[in-house]
């Protein structure tokens, strides 16, 4: 398996996603990784903070949690619920993921904006999928990829936020471990996996790499459209959520 890098100049306002990720020599059968942000810039999911309008309850939770009134408005609207406020951030779920102030960044773009989650990043991942097979005659897989924080953990790892082409979660329930004990429970979270090989080569900083080729990676193809549903389970089965809401053993 090899993962390389996609080099891409500077961008500024909407531009074509495909487009700007030509020059380099894709493969059949490459997974291409791309940065959700980059998705975003190129769909113009950027907001001038300042022309946001704060309601009363983005000041309330604003005020509880230490942060920016205009910057709580914007969790709320991109949320579907939020999970709990701490100093400077709002736990948010949105389509099935849970993320610190719902995704919502203020690295990389010129100050004073935000970049959003775009805003059906399935379809994006589809359409750019498409665009490879029109264009390059080529069947390729398309992950969304965003950092993520995980729990108790220091620093970020990759998250898939969308994907197209290949199925995002392999099934190993039944099977037998080295041991010959049958896996009751086991799901592999295959975009997942792919978004965290992307987002360590692409970086998160000034690389001007926003998107990464996984090259000979194994995945079952398909050509059914995909939701987050096919990736997510209910905030009330995540074993996470769960954990904080059940009575403390120590």
């Amino acid at each position: 398996m090899e993962i390389l890098t996609v080099k891409v100049a500077r961008k500024s306002g909407r531009f074509n996603l495909f487009e700007s990720l030509q020059g380099f020599d894709y493969k059949d059968g490459d997974i291409i990784v791309v940065s959700s942000k980059f998705v975003s810039m190129a769909e113009g999911s950027v907001v001038d903070m300042g022309r946001i309008r704060v309601s009363r309850k983005a000041k309330v939770l604003a005020k509880k949690c230490h942060m920016e009134p205009r910057l709580a408005e914007l969790v709320l609207r991109e949320s579907d619920y939020i999970v709990k406020g701490v100093p400077g951030f709002l736990l948010a779920i949105r389509d099935g993921m849970i993320a610190p102030n719902a995704g919502i960044d203020k690295s990389n773009v010129p100050k004073g904006f935000a970049i959003l989650y775009p805003r059906d990043p399935f379809a994006s991942a589809e359409d750019l999928k498409d665009a490879f097979l029109a264009n390059l005659g080529i069947k390729v897989g398309i992950v969304i990829a965003d950092s993520r924080l995980m729990p108790t953990r220091i620093g970020t790892t990759g998250v898939a936020i969308a994907c197209a082409g290949f199925e995002p979660v392999e099934d190993l329930r039944g099977k037998k471990d080295l041991f010959g004990n049958v896996l009751r429970v086991t799901f592999r979270a295959v975009a997942d996996g792919l978004a965290t090989m992307g987002v360590a080569a692409m970086g998160e900083s000034d690389e001007s790499t926003p998107a990464a080729v996984v090259r000979g990676a194994r995945v079952q193809w398909t050509d059914k459209r995909l939701s987050w549903r096919d990736m997510a389970v209910a905030p009330e089965q995540d074993i996470y959520l769960r954990g904080l809401k059940s009575e403390s053993l120590s």
